[in-house]
């Protein structure tokens, strides 16, 4: 899970980003999805030609903030027909739209557009334009990175908005100055905040309304107040998804993701995420894309998942390729372009000879450059095939690993259940025959007997799948021991109630040389299975009227349960391979079950810090050992 400083930093990233989505539709008072379709309606009607370029750049305003492949196309259009008729305004807006489409994606040509446009609403002595245009700066300087002073420009935007008529942007400005200002103090923020909601209020403008709500969200979950600050950020994506806001729809997958991350539910997290980067994708948001993929990607690589790593890394590194090119076909990113206008002409004179420098030179080694690109991206693409084949091979080998040792676990389980549950279900169904066929036959006290026999199995059946269900647990990720104190010889009675009806019937003794008071510390169901299995086995092997001995040795350290049979024995080889029999050995004898219940026991021994067993000869019985520590 992201640590707190991380959630943080990350949330006032993601506002920048969102911010800019916000620059060209502070005039809306109502959704852009309605108004565009309203004004593509009209344009065929529109036969003044300035009227006309303004509708297009209205239109290529809204569009930036659903589909930006729009934004650009109307913006530029707009253009053309704005220089053909000397329309400085309408070039102007056209050139602070196309700005704003161009951040995160070509700074050189965002900064450029920024500046031309500020250029033509100075001499125009447009103060909304050039309010505008301030902000845009600073908000393309502090959110690529590039130095510069971001909050000059947005101070200097903040006054000049305090001179206008009407005041609907100051409700953005306000909401910028409020995050770049780290320094300020509670109360001044406190009422800002209120100032630029009520502005936002007075406006209608409903895509701000509910940003100030879904920020205010987050400031309570910070706050402390974490239910209430997440139902606002979710109610703020359920209206930006309904008004048709795509910008903010987006911005509150990505503080949603970061508040499901603060709460440990990664899951939750992870699919705002990919939402968000879908979305990204769909309305053409490069900056956000960018940052969800990397968000997927390092979240992935820190939870040991490199398939799913090495996915978001490369749509990561694909965008970023995308956008590095875009600026290579541009020249140089010429961010200082924005924060040094006086030195403009002089950097783009020095571009210009520069790439004619390189353009004189290409023409002398074209064929050799050619064909050494090629070569290198042969080799390289080369390399990234190899690469990719290895990973998916080591992958594949990875998961039939994982299949074979679960499909290996699963016959285990099957064999245990077919071999040692039946033991129980016999005793049952032996004890209720008796009593429903010889019923006349037995007294009062002798159904009462067989009555308190099967609840008897029943509850030890119980004690036996628990048993079974802590193993299962002890092959999972996350189990956790816990020993306690226990009487041995009062267990080990317990563990012989299953198997109490098979001695009477082949008249075997069963002899404790077990002190009642003696206690050991451990886990109660995996004891009593390791104990019914040597039980079981020497029930099993012992001889009609054969005799059953249950010791114990003690020194100063451990202690050492004995359960010796009389039984035929078993060879030295046999001796050796008894607790590691694997269930895939295909081996069918009636035993095999019994092999696998050992192997277990020996599994569950191990965990508890014990060692089990087993000495024998041939015609001379079988011992099994239980060592314990005291």
């Amino acid at each position: 899970m992201p640590d707190q400083s991380a959630f943080f930093l990350h949330k006032r990233l993601m506002f920048f980003l969102w911010f800019l989505t916000l620059l060209l539709g502070s005039k809306s008072t109502f959704s852009q999805i309605s108004e565009v379709k309203i004004l593509e309606s009209r344009l065929p009607e529109i036969k003044d030609s300035i009227k006309y370029i303004d509708v297009l750049n209205r239109i290529g305003m809204l569009s930036h903030l659903q589909y930006r492949d729009s934004c650009l196309y109307y913006a530029q259009k707009a253009e053309g027909i704005a220089l053909r008729h000397n329309y400085d305004k309408g070039i102007a807006d056209a050139l602070n739209c196309q700005g704003i489409y161009y951040i995160a994606i070509n700074n050189y040509l965002s900064a450029k557009y920024f500046n031309d446009a500020l250029q033509i609403y100075k001499e125009l002595k447009d103060q909304v334009g050039i309010c505008e245009v301030q902000m845009n700066m600073g908000s393309l300087i502090f959110v690529n990175k590039s130095g510069g002073d971001a909050q000059h420009y947005i101070q200097e935007a903040y006054e000049h908005s305090k001179s206008l008529k009407k005041d609907s942007i100051r409700s953005i400005l306000i909401s910028k100055y409020l995050n770049i200002d780290t320094a300020m103090s509670k109360s001044r923020f406190k009422v800002l905040f209120d100032e630029g909601a009520a502005i936002a209020k007075k406006y209608k403008d409903r895509r701000m309304m509910i940003f100030y709500a879904a920020t205010a969200g987050v400031t309570s979950y910070e706050a402390g107040e974490k239910q209430a600050g997440l139902d606002s950020v979710l109610n703020a994506l359920k209206q930006a998804n309904l008004e048709g806001y795509e910008s903010v729809k987006v911005w509150t997958y990505a503080a949603l993701s970061d508040i499901m991350f603060d709460q440990g539910k990664d899951q939750i997290g992870i699919n705002y995420l990919t939402n968000g980067l879908e979305a990204s994708e769909e309305f053409g948001y490069a900056e956000y894309y960018t940052t969800f993929a990397e968000k997927l990607y390092r979240y992935y690589k820190a939870h040991g998942q490199p398939e799913k790593a090495y996915y978001y890394v490369s749509l990561l590194l694909g965008k970023r390729d995308l956008i590095a090119r875009a600026a290579d076909k541009s020249g140089f990113n010429y961010l200082n372009f924005a924060l040094r206008e006086n030195e403009n002409l002089e950097l783009k004179n020095k571009a210009d000879s520069r790439f004619r420098m390189i353009a004189l030179l290409g023409c002398l080694c074209v064929l050799s450059v050619a064909l050494l690109f090629f070569v290198y991206r042969s080799l390289r693409a080369k390399k990234e095939y190899a690469e990719a084949q290895k990973k998916l091979h080591e992958l594949t080998l990875s998961q039939n690993t994982e299949l074979q040792k679960t499909n290996h676990f699963n016959t285990m389980l099957i064999s245990v259940i077919a071999h040692d549950v039946r033991q129980p279900f016999s005793t049952v169904v032996m004890l209720s025959s008796i009593f429903n066929e010889e019923v006349d036959l037995l007294g009062e006290e002798e159904k009462l007997e067989i009555m308190r026999e099967l609840n008897g199995t029943a509850q030890k059946s119980l004690s036996f799948m628990d048993g079974l269900l802590e193993w299962i647990k002890s092959k999972k990720n996350g189990f956790e021991y816990h020993p306690e104190k226990l009487m041995l010889r009062a267990l080990i009675e317990e563990a012989n109630t299953f198997f109490k009806m098979g001695q009477q019937k082949k008249k075997i003794r069963l002899e404790f040389d077990v002190p009642e008071d003696i206690s050991v510390c451990a886990h109660k169901q995996m004891l009593l299975f390791i104990l019914r299995n040597m039980l079981n086995n020497a029930t099993k092997f012992s001889p009609v009227g054969g005799l059953i001995t249950v010791g114990l040795e003690l020194n100063e350290t451990e202690m050492v349960v004995s359960v010796k049979d009389e039984g035929a024995g078993m060879s030295q080889e046999k001796i050796d391979h008894l607790f590691t029999l694997a269930a895939s050995d295909g081996e069918e004898s009636q035993n095999h079950g019994a092999g696998l219940a050992l192997s277990i026991s020996y599994e569950m021994a191990t965990i508890m810090n014990a060692k089990i067993h087993a000495s024998s000869a041939l015609g001379h019985g079988t011992t099994f050992f239980l060592t314990l520590k005291k």
